[in-house]
């Protein structure tokens, strides 16, 4: 009798991972469909570049995070004017945009260069999202003729040792990047996504986020009762899933941002605007103060949030200075 029970239980709990295993399977495919028609192959003298471009006007440049990929870049739509392209990339080793030899953020601005030159493009509006921003730096300082103002947002700009995955454990570090561990992980994030918001969006920011205590949950309520936030937050979330095509490009940024800086940032003409979170756990506000204090010609704008600098009660300031900035870098190339 117990041994059919215990049989029985076996066979529940082997449907029951086979089922779950298929629903990750689905999920995973639907989201690489989904990612793959939101964008395009281009191929330069450098390599192949995944790119997407959203809107009409002066194009802007913007380089995601990590980990992100075009998506991410394309959050931005809207945010900057209404008179913009954005021309979101996939940084090397994120989607569908090999790693391959351009793995240093020099190799990297190179190929950017290159894309420009593919998509007939002369001189866009650079913005550096996260880790992006050391690409962006790097773009601005090497190719000035090519960058007509420059944004960093939250951005990486002197060394940081985040080791998300590269722990330097030559046994758990492969278990936590193979594609299995990945797709389990990010299905997880997925479910409590989309069944259980509210408690997704609290760990997220208390993640991101110096806060703690009655100040988080005062913030993250915040969030939670504007509608325009409380969508931002949940559509930044899906630009991070699935990790696995992700993986390649967050372990080298991970790798690459531990040599910061790498360019004098002195030698950058261009007009910039900074802003950073004053609350910002992920990349703290001092990498702005950094950059801030060597730029020749820079807006800073501390706004009240954490990583995800475009929600929190500064929002709109946020956006009306970068409508600002925007404007005053197309009257200058006018």
């Amino acid at each position: 009798m117990h041994r059919n029970v215990r049989r029985s239980i076996g066979v529940g709990a082997g449907l029951l991972l086979c089922a779950a295993g298929g629903a990750l399977w689905r999920w995973k495919r639907r989201r690489l469909t989904e990612l793959s028609a939101g964008s395009t192959l281009v191929e330069t003298d450098r390599g192949v570049v995944e790119v997407a471009r959203r809107g009409s006007g002066y194009p802007v440049l913007v380089l995601h995070g990590a980990p992100g990929g075009y998506d991410q870049g394309l959050l931005l739509d809207g945010v900057l004017g209404d008179d913009v392209e954005i021309i979101a990339p996939s940084r090397p080793g994120f989607l569908r945009t090999p790693l391959d030899d351009n793995r240093s953020f020099e190799d990297q601005a190179a190929l950017l260069v290159a894309l420009l030159d593919a998509l007939d493009v002369e001189r866009p509006i650079v913005v550096g999202i996260s880790c992006g921003g050391p690409v962006a730096l790097q773009l601005a300082a090497e190719y000035p003729e090519r960058v007509a103002g420059l944004v960093l947002a939250s951005a990486i700009t002197t060394e940081i040792d985040e080791r998300t995955y590269d722990t330097g454990n030559p046994i758990v570090d492969p278990v936590l990047t193979s594609t299995p561990v990945l797709d389990v992980r990010s299905g997880l994030f997925a479910f409590f996504h989309r069944f259980r918001s509210d408690r997704f969006i609290e760990g997220m920011h208390a993640g991101l986020s110096t806060l703690e205590g009655e100040a988080l949950e005062t913030y993250v309520e915040y969030i939670r009762t504007h509608p325009a936030q409380y969508r931002r937050d949940l559509e930044f979330a899906t630009t991070i899933l699935p990790a696995s095509p992700r993986i390649d490009g967050t372990l080298n940024d991970e790798r690459w941002c531990r040599e910061l800086p790498v360019v004098d940032y002195e030698t950058i003409e261009c007009p910039v605007f900074v802003f950073h979170g004053e609350f910002d756990a992920a990349v703290p506000i001092a990498h702005a103060e950094y950059v801030v204090e060597a730029l020749p010609d820079v807006e800073f704008l501390r706004v009240d949030a954490d990583h995800l600098a475009g929600v929190g009660p500064d929002a709109d300031r946020l956006r009306g200075a970068l409508h600002s900035f925007t404007e005053s870098v197309l009257e200058q190339v006018a």
